[in-house]
């Protein structure tokens, strides 16, 4: 009855909040920064230490200038439409828009 019933008719907002919190996760700055070993690198492998471009904007904006400055503004922006589309995603997968569901 769970998995026949239950589970198809909360299938939508299930979906649409793990995408909330995926779009939350995204947005997080510090936390993430301490957990992923904050190095500018490009990883190897999966347990590589990275820093997000979200602590990489935080931490560079105070003496970024010119051409820097301007790129640190386009990672925000391109973030920021990012996190846009999934919670428009998210938003119309929670009211049964997607895939014919009304």
């Amino acid at each position: 009855m769970i998995i026949g019933v239950l589970v198809p008719a909360a299938l939508r907002g299930i979906v649409g909040g793990v995408l909330l919190a995926f779009v939350r996760a995204l947005g997080e700055t510090m936390a993430v920064l301490m957990v992923a070993g904050n190095v500018v690198q490009t990883p190897s492998s999966l347990f590589d230490p990275v820093r997000v471009l979200t602590a990489n904007i935080a931490l560079e904006m105070a003496y970024a200038t010119d051409n820097h400055r301007a790129a640190l503004f386009a990672s925000g922006l391109l973030l920021m439409i990012l996190v846009f589309c999934i919670a428009w995603v998210a938003s119309r997968l929670s009211r049964g828009e997607v895939n014919g569901y009304d």
